[in-house]
């Protein structure tokens, strides 16, 4: 074999070698990536999911509140309302100054004193229910807020993996194509070669290099 063959052939193989090398190292860098962005989509989920989650039964109190879950909801959220620690406090403490007042008259139980308790009351769920409605809206808000956060980090990582996905697609395509153009270079070299010619010229018994000569020794027998 002449050694343009095989100074082609090791150059091919050099080639596919590389090539192949240098794909892997595409493949690598692109799952390291995307194990990133995953990751980094898995942190921010993490941290935002307890404002996420303590924001949907504020939304739900709200539209309960509202009526809008019927009248059954909405007697319960106003019921919860009552119970809740700030309104609580105050019903109480009002209750035993009106109670305290009435005693020191001797009217403790009269009407004009339960009237008053009434009207207490009844001022007071209306100066508080808007403060508590309040801070549901901004538990609600702050949950709207998470969950806006955790769909902008799915959706931007998994943007940022299409990117990477396509970016080492391309590279590795144009390895490709540079490995298909360089072969063919490579072999169109070799079949320019003159010596190469000359070589397959042998091997075709056009002269006396051929290693094939059916007719030979055989005399006139044919």
């Amino acid at each position: 074999m002449p050694f343009a063959v095989a100074g082609a052939a090791v150059s091919i193989g050099a080639g596919l070698i590389g090539s192949q090398m240098q794909q892997n190292a595409i493949k690598s860098g692109q799952s390291a990536a995307n194990q990133a962005i995953q990751q980094g989509v898995q942190t921010a989920t993490n941290q935002l999911s307890p404002w996420a989650t303590s924001g949907q039964p504020a939304n739900a109190d709200q539209a309960d509140l509202l009526g809008l879950n019927g009248q059954p909801a909405a007697d319960a959220a106003m019921a919860k309302f009552q119970q809740s620690p700030g309104y609580n406090f105050q019903m109480q403490q009002g209750l035993r100054g009106i109670d305290a007042g009435a005693a020191s008259q001797g009217i403790l139980r009269s009407g004009a004193t339960i009237k008053a308790e009434e009207t207490f009351g009844q001022g007071l769920a209306n100066q508080d229910f808007g403060n508590y409605w309040n801070r549901l809206q901004q538990l609600s808000g702050s949950g709207l807020t998470a969950a806006s956060g955790i769909a902008n980090a799915a959706t931007g990582g998994a943007q940022q993996i299409a990117s990477t996905d396509t970016s080492a697609a391309a590279a590795q395509a144009k390895i490709i194509g540079n490995e298909a153009s360089s072969i063919g270079t490579a072999a169109n070299g070799l079949f320019n070669n003159q010596s190469f010619q000359s070589y397959l010229g042998g091997l075709g018994g056009s002269g006396g290099g051929s290693i094939y000569q059916p007719n030979a020794g055989l005399g006139g027998l044919y």
